[in-house]
């Protein structure tokens, strides 16, 4: 399945769409943040997600992407993401990381850029971050 969206905890929680090309990444993130009730979409595909995006129709409060999958990158989904919904922010997460991805991923508009394995706490500190409402 390429696109899976699930309600999990308390609705009206942030809706997260999570896109990785490793079903089991998918899985495991999408269990951490449906437990802090957030409701979940996952893609298993960048271009499925991009497509899904670029229709316009659904809009999410927060999007993490892998960094490295076939056919459509994180750098792809960054760009769509930041082109049709410039407020919404974008966490790359990747296994292959560098100090030029990093500053590329910052320079496209990334929230935030974590390396694999991601702790949860560690995410779910930076997802907080990325989404607390800005100081007056």
């Amino acid at each position: 399945m390429l696109l899976r969206i699930s309600r999990m905890g308390k609705p009206g929680n942030k809706s997260v769409l999570i896109i990785d090309d490793d079903v089991g990444m998918l899985r495991a993130l999408s269990k951490v943040l449906g437990g802090e009730g957030c409701m979940v979409a996952s893609a298993s595909s960048a271009e499925a997600a991009v497509k899904f995006l670029s229709n316009g129709q659904h809009c999410f409060d927060l999007i993490i992407t892998d960094l490295r999958m076939p056919v459509v990158d994180g750098m792809g989904v960054l760009r769509t993401v930041k082109t049709a919904y410039p407020d919404v922010p974008v966490i790359i997460i990747t296994a292959f990381g560098s100090p030029e991805a990093k500053r590329d991923s910052y320079q496209l508009g990334a929230a935030a850029f974590l390396e694999k394995p991601v702790d949860t706490p560690r995410l779910l500190a930076v997802i907080d971050r990325v989404l607390a409402p800005p100081r007056s």
